[in-house]
């Protein structure tokens, strides 16, 4: 079985985003050599009460994908998820936490 490496994200763990421009990154899944990932899935969610934003088959181009702002509250905890599915439906997963920052002085 060939399983692909795991996707190196971002925002790295503890990072303090702004929801109204949060963008989930990655780089290209290429190990083991002679790997081909064939689509991306990036899945956002919080906890209480749960809320889940699933996006399958990101081309294998892919790179990033941003989050609707309307999707992303302030001062909030997340957790996404990035998996990479190789040809044969074998898939690996990163899983990244992020907290939106609080509600600007208005």
């Amino acid at each position: 079985h060939r399983v692909p490496a795991a996707p190196v994200v971002s925002p790295k763990a503890h990072s303090v985003v702004d929801p109204r421009n949060t963008v989930i990154r990655w780089e290209p899944v290429i190990k083991p050599e002679g790997i081909t990932i064939v689509s991306y899935q990036v899945i956002v969610e919080r906890n209480d009460p749960l809320r889940v934003l699933d996006v399958k088959n990101l081309p294998p181009t892919a790179r990033k994908m941003q989050i609707p702002s309307d999707f992303l509250e302030y001062d909030t905890l997340y957790q996404f998820e990035v998996l990479a599915r190789e040809e044969s439906g074998n898939q690996t997963i990163t899983v990244g936490f992020f907290r939106t920052m609080a509600k600007p002085d208005e």
